[in-house]
């Protein structure tokens, strides 16, 4: 099992636990809802699942050595032998790194779940894990649920992450909100104790402040622990926030973080006040709420996002249902992005510098895999990255990135180095594989005269 420092499992500067979790395909039972396709092009993978536990293995000693500093190169090796000598014939004419969803299913298979300490099932556990973000000695607590009869050879699982708010302890949450048979074997729930301010249930909170912790730094260190312990499938994590003060940390959490997640789910609380724009590809489910949910599912329609539902006297079943019919978008088609400072900056498989917030930085980009074509508005942003894999582009061939009306045309080659990189940094997981990466300089947009910024 990898350590509790992995890098898969950290964000970005703020060192904080993130998402690197389980397999874009499902292998449920059919108690679980079906995994229809979610990329691009419809899930394909070419190989066999033996294949895929034989480079999971070579991923996960690479892996480790890159935690323990020592082998790394030779571990490297072996992984780069291992897929382009026996994937070669699967990638019929190109590259083994063209082969992106056997890539994902590989990376599932780097951590040996079957192995790992500290599953409980059947009942409701706690579980704490250190948060040093907030101070040395600073723990998040949650409660679990997990099938009586969880195996993880027999995920992954589906993940729904619980912010009770105020409205119940979570222990109370996970025993009153979610007690169908349905749920309860099909699934891995999840209830947190929130931080001690409802202000920042929703924020990242004070560093070095554990009486001004947030729900965002808690909520992102317990993904890294459940996903130590348990085998979830990362495209169907689903956050649930209730009562006011849930609701609005959930949305606000998802607005954030708008690619970790399936969709959000509100319980008896009203929408934040946001701009739809993140929520381009996360869909939203309002089991209940007053006028500010119905006036944001419109303007989420308005906008050309996913539909956002209203359902005053929604179920559980309800609930479930949707669940079961709304899989992440891991490589959408349309990313969306409005920067926050510093959170979000990142959206599926583009990236901005981050933001200090004095002026509107957004963004909109649409990748055409028939034209091989990625069309870019932006505005107050002069530079970008893009994580390119072969469910975005297809990179046997040159791409052209307009932005701003200014037209890029390269071929942009896959490298094995660049890969390994997102792995290690947590800039990919098992859903969101890239082979390629790019930084442009962007062109001021036509209005935005000279008061176009950005940072570097």
């Amino acid at each position: 099992m990898l350590g509790m420092h992995n890098p898969l499992l950290v964000f970005g500067p703020l060192a904080l636990a993130v998402l690197a979790l389980a397999s874009v395909f499902s292998r449920a039972s059919e108690a679980r809802p079906a995994a229809p396709a979610t990329n691009l092009r419809a899930a394909d993978t070419k190989l066999k699942d033996s294949d895929h536990k034989r480079v999971g293995k070579a991923m996960g000693e690479c892996i480790a050595a890159y935690l323990a500093r020592e082998g790394r190169r030779e571990a490297e090796a072996a992984l780069r032998k291992a897929i382009e000598k026996k994937w070669k014939k699967a990638a019929k004419g190109s590259e083994p790194l063209s082969l992106t969803e056997d890539l994902g299913a590989s990376l599932y298979h780097a951590r040996n779940y079957s192995k790992a300490r500290g599953v409980k099932k059947g009942k409701i556990a706690g579980f704490e894990v250190p948060v040093e973000f907030y101070g040395e000695d600073f723990v998040a607590e949650y409660e679990l649920w997990a099938p009586s009869k969880y195996k993880a050879k027999q995920g992954p699982y589906p993940l729904i992450i619980c912010l009770p708010g105020s409205t119940a302890t979570p222990k109370e949450h996970l025993e009153e909100r979610w007690h169908s048979s349905e749920v309860r074997d099909a699934c891995i729930l999840v209830a947190l104790h929130m931080p001690p301010k409802e202000e920042h249930w929703g924020s990242l909170g004070v560093r070095g402040d554990p009486e001004n912790a947030g729900g965002m730094g808690m909520l992102l260190s317990v993904f890294g622990d459940v996903g130590e312990r348990f085998a979830v499938d990362v495209n169907r994590i689903f956050l649930v926030g209730e009562g006011p003060g849930g609701a609005e940390a959930a949305m606000r959490i998802g607005n954030s973080f708008p690619d970790r997640f399936a969709g959000v789910i509100c319980i008896s609380g009203d929408a934040a006040d946001l701009a739809p724009d993140n929520f381009c590809n996360l869909p939203l489910f309002f089991a209940g709420g007053g006028s500010k949910a119905t006036e944001f599912a419109g303007l989420t329609e308005k906008a050309g996002g996913l539909a956002a539902e209203v359902a005053p006297d929604a179920t559980e079943a309800d609930i479930w249902s949707w669940i079961g019919a709304n899989p992440r978008r891991s490589n959408p088609e349309r990313v969306v992005l409005l920067a926050g400072a510093p959170f979000p900056n990142k959206a599926y498989w583009i990236e901005i510098p981050p933001s200090d917030g004095t002026q509107v930085a957004r963004l909109e980009a649409v990748a055409d895999r028939d034209s091989n074509t990625i069309t870019v508005t932006a505005k107050g942003i002069t530079s970008l990255t893009i994580y390119y894999n072969d469910l975005i582009v297809d990179l046997d061939k040159p791409v052209k990135v307009i932005l701003n009306g200014l037209t890029n045309e390269d071929l942009i080659p896959r490298n094995f180095n660049t890969m390994m990189d997102q792995i290690y940094k947590s800039r990919s997981d098992p859903g969101k594989i890239y082979t390629a990466v790019k930084s442009y300089d962007v062109p001021a947009a036509a209005d935005d005269g000279d008061a176009q910024g950005g940072s570097d």
